[in-house]
């Protein structure tokens, strides 16, 4: 591989690494237009093996659903793993592992995570997740209808 194909993929690859950051900032910090642009148009979010939203408006109601019922979202992500499409050079696939923290308004948290699948496209030049599956959830110990008192570690 030339070096120019190289340095194209590294900064590829950092275009999408960007976007689970973007993801994660746009969702903690209730900012829509931020959580937004890191989707295609028609991109889908999969939060669960029963509920899937299509396109960004859809996308970003069902955040701002979430944003009415938590008072603090925290989300981190690692172990992020982008893999290219040898057939097509606009589209890549990436697993990252996430944790979160969640405030409801009551004050009762859930600690947790899971594991992000997501599919990427590029479309002029600039790349977006057209699909993303939340898998692999769990709980450490905390449930949303737990107490602070009643919460173990």
């Amino acid at each position: 591989m030339r070096v120019e194909e190289r340095l194209d993929r590294l900064e590829n690859e950092l275009a999408i690494r960007a976007l689970a950051h973007e993801y994660c900032h746009g969702a903690d910090k209730q900012d829509r237009a931020r959580f937004a642009s890191v989707w295609a148009p028609d991109g889908v979010w999969a939060v669960s093996d029963e509920q899937e939203f299509s396109g960004v408006a859809a996308i970003c109601d069902a955040v701002t659903q979430q944003w009415d019922a938590f008072r603090e979202m925290h989300h981190w992500t690692a172990n992020h793993a982008v893999t290219f499409d040898g057939d097509d050079p606009d589209c890549a696939a990436g697993e990252a592992d996430v944790r979160v923290l969640i405030v409801f308004r009551d004050g009762t948290r859930f600690r947790g995570g899971g594991t992000y699948l997501d599919r990427y496209t590029r479309s002029g030049g600039v790349w977006r997740i057209s699909r993303r599956e939340v898998g692999g959830v769990f709980a450490d110990g905390h449930s949303p209808t737990s107490t602070p008192t009643e919460e173990s570690d």
